[in-house]
């Protein structure tokens, strides 16, 4: 009977040890970073329209094979721009300086890093904007925004719980991020993750 333990816990050790880990290892958590309403830039047309903005994070795990990681935003099917206007991302820790990839630091691998998107695609009326304004204490004007102006609700984690209908609209739509792990020149990884509104 010792020697099935034996042979159970071997094999089991053996098991787990063969098992390769990715690359790369990307996590979506709940945040506590804020929801703003920020002024339609990209369709200045659309007058009865402002921009909701959802801000995501990912904890992102990279190991020593990788040499950066990159990213594409995809919402409603579409390949979103990175840069001021679709959405920009950020490390946690330094939230006033954009970033275009994760590049490799030997001091990160096999840590995670926590990295902010903030998505800047989705719009809502004026009216449904009026709602959030009142519903969160916010005396301000949706009147003659314009590029800089932000709005700030409250916190994801509390806007999710508290506007469902909302949230379930954008959960009809399959939103995603594409990672890709570059490693050498000629051998890529990559990972897809749905983004939970």
């Amino acid at each position: 009977m010792k020697h099935i333990y034996i042979l159970i816990l071997v094999t089991t050790l053996l098991t787990s040890c063969l098992k390769k880990k990715d690359p790369i290892e990307v996590k979506q958590l709940d945040t506590k970073e804020i929801v703003t309403i920020l002024p339609n830039l990209k369709n200045p047309h659309i007058k009865d329209s402002v921009v909701l903005s959802l801000p995501t994070e990912f904890q992102i795990t990279m190991d020593s094979s990788v040499d950066y990681a990159v990213w594409l935003y995809r919402i409603d099917n579409r390949t979103l721009r990175d840069g001021s206007f679709d959405y920009q991302v950020y490390k946690k820790q330094n939230k006033r300086k954009v970033i275009y990839q994760l590049d490799s630091d030997k001091s990160l691998i096999d840590k995670p890093i926590d990295i902010i998107i903030k998505e800047r695609n989705h719009l809502i009326s004026k009216v449904d904007a009026l709602k959030l304004l009142r519903k969160y204490n916010q005396n301000k004007s949706l009147d003659n925004l314009k590029f800089g102006d932000t709005i700030k609700l409250v916190t994801y984690d509390k806007f999710r719980n508290e506007n469902k209908t909302l949230i379930n609209n954008f959960e009809r739509i399959p939103d995603s991020i594409h990672f890709k792990a570059v490693r050498g020149t000629k051998e890529n990884f990559y990972v897809v993750k749905k983004i939970n509104w």
